[in-house]
């Protein structure tokens, strides 16, 4: 039951992005009806048992203004509760609220959210932290930090990192940037590609993408409100995160119900989530423009 609501989560964050940011990803839309309103209702009373997946979507909820008026504080007060108890996206996209320019702007605040979530395991921060320092400007730029990260989020296999560090690895403004970590990584992916293989007269360089590492989810749920209604029903089945724990660092789950208890934290929260590539308006850094090594 527990992975089961922590898949239903992953799957309703995944298709969600904050406006401000570009993305392909789906949008949860505005909304005033009296369904949303009344799915709003449902995630604030679970918001009041004690589950934090709730609080990470009535902060989505506040967000867009999905059943409720847009509050762009109210979101961060449940993204920063949820990220407490856990919840490692809703840690994410505070850390990136703060990092948005807007009154509540913090850079320092917002990077020591995301360098949490990516200690925790969260990819898609270290991604995005990897970026940042890659790129400066908003923090000041350093290899070093930029090479860490990045490899911290291809060695946990995700998709846009290893997409990104692909590139740069092959590209020929960044494949000298002195990324030791990051590069030793992806030269374990590269395969020569010899005239022989390619039919043409040059020798080329690609990456041979490991096979059998990617987990398939055949989701069959094609509407918000499908997954809500599926993730409410779950949540209604569970022990509040939020209630009195016996043995573990996480309210309400005792070790014998979880995975594993360790310094890792709480993996079926941190999962194999896919946000949105978040935080791309936010990085001066493209490896198609002039770059130039400060």
């Amino acid at each position: 039951m527990m992975k089961q609501n922590a898949i239903i989560l992953s799957l309703i964050l995944s298709f969600l992005a904050f406006a401000p940011f570009k993305s392909q990803a789906t949008q949860l839309p505005e909304c005033n009806t009296s369904e949303c309103i009344e799915y709003f209702k449902a995630y604030r009373i679970l918001t009041k048992r004690g589950h934090s997946s709730a609080m990470a979507m009535l902060a989505e909820f506040y967000y867009t203004g999905y059943g409720t008026d847009k509050d762009i504080d109210m979101a961060l007060k449940w993204y920063r509760r949820a990220g407490k108890y856990g919840v490692m996206d809703a840690k994410y996209k505070a850390g990136v609220l703060y990092l948005q320019d807007t009154h509540l702007k913090d850079i320092d605040e917002g990077i020591e959210y995301l360098q949490y979530a990516s200690k925790m395991g969260h990819s898609q921060s270290s991604y995005l932290l990897g970026k940042m320092y890659l790129g400066g400007g908003m923090v000041e730029q350093d290899f070093a930090l930029a090479d860490q990260y990045l490899a911290r989020a291809y060695e946990e296999n995700n998709l846009a990192a290893r997409n990104y560090g692909q590139v740069l690895y092959l590209h020929e403004s960044t494949k000298d940037l002195p990324f030791s970590k990051l590069y030793a990584l992806i030269s374990q992916d590269v395969v020569t590609l010899t005239p022989e293989k390619t039919g043409s007269n040059e020798q080329t360089a690609a990456i041979n993408f490991p096979e059998g590492e990617m987990e398939t989810l055949d989701v069959k749920m094609d509407t918000f409100e499908g997954m809500f209604g599926s993730h409410i029903a779950q949540l209604n089945h569970m022990i509040p995160d939020m209630s009195k724990g016996t043995g573990s660092n996480i309210a309400g789950q005792t070790c014998a119900k979880m995975w594993g208890c360790s310094s890792e934290g709480d993996t079926l929260r941190i999962g194999e989530v896919m946000l949105s590539d978040w935080g791309l308006e936010t990085i001066a850094f493209r490896v198609d423009s002039v770059f130039t090594i400060k």
